[in-house]
C-alpha cells in the first residue's frame, strides 16, 4: 500500500470519526432537551393536579353555604374528580357527589338557565332543594370523607 493511499484512508477515517462525534453530540443535546421538556411537563402536570385538589378543598369549605349549594358544589367536585382521573362513585360516603350530579344532570345550566321561563326555574329549584334534602346527610359524610381523602 502506498503512502498516498494510506493518507487517503486515514483522512476518510478521521472524517467519519468527526462526523460520528458530531452526530453523537447532536443526539446527546437532543436527549438533554427532551429530558428537560419531559421534566417540565411532569412538573406542570403535578401543579395542575394540585390546583384541582385545592379547588376541591375550597368547594368543600363553601358547599352548603349561601355562596354555593350542595347541587352546584357536587357537580363541580365530581367534574374535578373526573379531571383527576378518580372514580370514587363506589366509595360509601363520597358517592353522594356522584348521586347528586346524576340526579340533577337534566337541569339546564349557565346560558340555558338564563333563557328558562320563570316557572321552569322555579320547578328546577324545587327539584334541587329536594335533592339536597334527600342526600343532605350523605353529602355531609361525603364532605368529611373527601376532605380527609389522600389524593396521592
Amino acid at each position: 500500500m502506498s503512502l498516498t493511499v494510506f493518507f487517503i484512508v486515514l483522512s476518510i477515517s478521521l472524517g467519519m470519526i468527526l462526523v460520528s462525534l458530531w452526530f453523537i453530540r447532536r443526539q446527546l443535546n437532543a436527549n438533554k432537551i427532551r429530558s428537560a421538556r419531559i421534566q417540565a411537563g411532569e412538573e406542570r402536570y403535578l401543579e395542575e393536579r394540585q390546583k384541582r385538589i385545592d379547588s376541591i378543598n375550597v368547594l368543600l369549605k363553601v358547599a352548603n353555604t349561601e355562596e354555593m349549594g350542595w347541587v352546584e358544589a357536587s357537580i363541580r367536585i365530581k367534574h374535578l374528580l373526573d379531571q383527576l382521573g378518580l372514580d370514587l362513585s363506589a366509595h360509601e360516603d363520597i358517592s353522594a357527589f356522584y348521586l347528586v350530579t346524576e340526579d340533577t344532570a337534566h337541569i339546564p345550566t349557565h346560558e340555558q338557565w338564563e333563557t328558562l321561563p320563570k316557572e321552569a326555574r322555579k320547578k328546577y329549584r324545587k327539584e334541587m332543594q329536594d335533592c339536597e334534602e334527600r342526600y343532605g346527610e350523605h353529602l355531609l359524610r361525603g364532605k368529611n370523607s373527601l376532605s380527609l381523602y389522600d389524593f396521592s
